[in-house]
């Protein structure tokens, strides 16, 4: 009588096969996602700060070496006011992961330093 199907030795030997496969791929397949997070959130804060330079472009005027918006100094502008504006969609901020208080306190700090603007990100208004 001929015995159909596998033995317990070949099961194991599969499973262990498997096991040793998955313990190579898993890391270098979570590294690369990571890799592509952090990625994408760079090129968002690059666009985040883009959209402040068009913002700034319509709307800052220089007097005495700052930066100035409606007659007062303007250090920052929020991602609320590029929002506003309509230069900025919260809807592009997927891979920054604000929680909305985060979103309401981030900005890009304006400064003006050797006759030109310089637009960075930063979590805090207040760091500005």
């Amino acid at each position: 009588m001929k015995n159909k199907g596998f033995t317990l030795t070949e099961l194991l030997a599969v499973i262990a096969i498997i096991s040793i496969i998955s313990l190579i791929t898993v890391p270098i397949v979570l590294d690369t996602i990571n890799t592509s997070k952090e990625k994408l959130s760079s090129q968002q804060i690059d666009s985040i700060e883009s959209s402040a330079r068009i913002w700034g472009t319509k709307n800052l005027y220089v007097k005495d070496g700052k930066a100035y918006y409606n007659k007062n100094e303007k250090k920052y502008v929020t991602l609320s006011e590029l929002n506003e504006a309509g230069i900025l969609e919260k809807t592009d901020l997927k891979n920054i992961n604000l929680s909305e208080s985060e979103y309401e306190s981030a900005a890009v700090c304006i400064s003006y330093e050797k006759n030109q603007f310089t637009y960075t990100y930063t979590n805090n208004k207040n760091t500005c």
